[in-house]
């Protein structure tokens, strides 16, 4: 019972000091906030086998060398006691989440659980990261983890502020690619001109944004009933 309560006291402290982090950061998501807590208890337990006393340092190199050679799940397992030694670096999580991205998935379930694992890991580099450059280089990861899975829009967010935070020429010209092909757009229209009152309709490549949007000094009460997604 007591262990119950010392480890709920542990995640409920790392949950607030999570929040007080992001307070920092401009690029919040607390569903990824939430996520990365979790899983920085389950890296804690599943790597303090592999830690063998070497310091955090050591088996990031260790993970990379083998992530070179193409043994991804070695250098995943590297990564995951790299993380389990020091999860205050955010190099530990990049580390972990390109190894989880190079692995080849045995199946859908595998495949869905390390690209979740993956874009959790970025998000908590980025939650760490101290300086501009850090922040810029999750940001960017995060955002080729969404691209990954095809979720297009979280893609653009991760890469919009990735920039946001140090420009980048290929980030940018990456940003750039991916919103003309899989930005907010109209993919179809129909006009019917022959009815009392002619109407058009189109067909947007992401739903709107539902209830009213006031824009930038437009006065109260004119507000729209939907606007298109930021770019």
């Amino acid at each position: 019972m007591m262990r119950r309560l010392m480890r709920a006291a542990a995640l409920a402290a790392a949950l607030f000091g999570a929040t007080a982090a992001q307070a920092q950061k401009s690029f919040v998501n607390d569903e990824l906030a939430s996520d990365a807590v979790r899983l920085e208890e389950k890296l804690k337990t599943e790597g303090r086998g592999a830690v063998a006393g070497k310091p955090a340092p050591q088996l990031r190199r260790e993970a990379e060398i083998s992530l070179s050679r193409g043994d991804a799940r070695r250098a995943l397992a590297l990564a995951t006691a790299a993380v389990a030694a020091d999860p205050r670096d955010p190099a530990n999580w990049l580390g972990y989440a390109r190894a989880a991205r190079a692995i080849p998935p045995k199946d859908y379930e595998e495949r869905t659980a390390l690209a979740e694992r993956a874009t959790t890991a970025a998000y908590a580099a980025y939650q760490r990261a101290a300086t501009p450059a850090d922040e810029a280089a999750a940001l960017a990861l995060l955002g080729e983890v969404y691209a990954g899975r095809e979720d297009w829009r979280p893609a653009l967010n991760a890469y919009r502020a990735s920039l946001q935070a140090q420009e980048d020429p290929r980030v940018r010209q990456t940003y750039e690619d991916l919103r003309e092909k899989h930005g907010f757009r109209i993919l179809n229209y129909t006009v019917d001109s022959d009815s009392v009152s002619p109407r058009a309709c189109f067909q947007f490549s992401e739903p709107l944004a539902s209830g009213a949007q006031r824009l930038p000094g437009e006065p109260p009460g004119r507000g729209r009933s939907a606007r298109a997604p930021d770019l």
